[in-house]
């Protein structure tokens, strides 16, 4: 490693503690607002590793990007939020808007092969950040991560067999590793998207009768 990455390795170091305080204040701020709106959810945080940063600092570096600065990694701090349904995140996400009244950028990921949610980088908004308890939060991002139980589960799965390759079958076996991923990304496509799709039909069928 160079000099400045191990800078802000450093920093981050110094800062991780404060990190794992704003998490934890976002966390409970999500949370609130989820059981007032009264939605069926999971809700997850964590700050990210040092192992991870560092692993990400580099391999940026080595696709082009280079963080001149710690406030350029947006997701540190990041708070997941599992939804039984698609429409749910959708609706959460305005509801998020009008809680955090400072400007949120929304992101929509979506892989081929299966991983879907959309990712808020948002930071709190200037009322909060003069109560006492907030103000030590000013100028950090949090990475909130929307997504349905069924897009997770599929992301778990993709995640260790394609993305981290646990059983290393990408290096050893490279064609075999191609097969693999073309049979997950048939079946993400018809069985597991399809479902989805079914799900909110459903949903939308009961809801329907509840008011006829």
């Amino acid at each position: 490693m160079n000099s400045h990455e191990k800078s802000l390795l450093n920093e981050f170091e110094k800062k991780y503690h404060l990190y794992e305080e704003f998490c934890a204040a976002i966390y409970k701020l999500l949370g609130n607002l989820l059981k007032q709106k009264n939605y069926k959810h999971q809700i997850f945080y964590r700050v990210k590793s040092m192992a991870r940063l560092k692993e990400k600092i580099i391999r940026k570096e080595k696709e082009g990007k280079i963080y001149k600065k710690l406030s350029n990694i947006e997701d540190l701090a990041g708070i997941r939020v599992i939804f039984p349904l698609e429409s749910d995140k959708k609706r959460f996400v305005k509801d998020i808007k009008k809680e955090i009244k400072s400007p949120i950028r929304l992101e929509k990921h979506e892989k081929l092969v299966g991983y879907r949610a959309e990712h808020l980088i948002a930071k709190l908004d200037a009322e909060r950040l003069k109560l006492s308890e907030y103000k030590k939060f000013k100028n950090l991002k949090c990475e909130i991560q929307l997504t349905s139980v069924l897009n997770h589960a599929w992301a778990e799965i993709e995640h260790d067999w394609l993305y981290k390759d646990i059983y290393g079958l990408k290096s050893r076996k490279p064609e075999k590793y191609d097969i693999i991923k073309r049979k997950m990304e048939y079946i993400f496509t018809n069985y597991v998207k399809e479902t989805g799709m079914a799900f909110e039909q459903i949903a939308k069928q009961i809801r329907q009768y509840m008011v006829s």
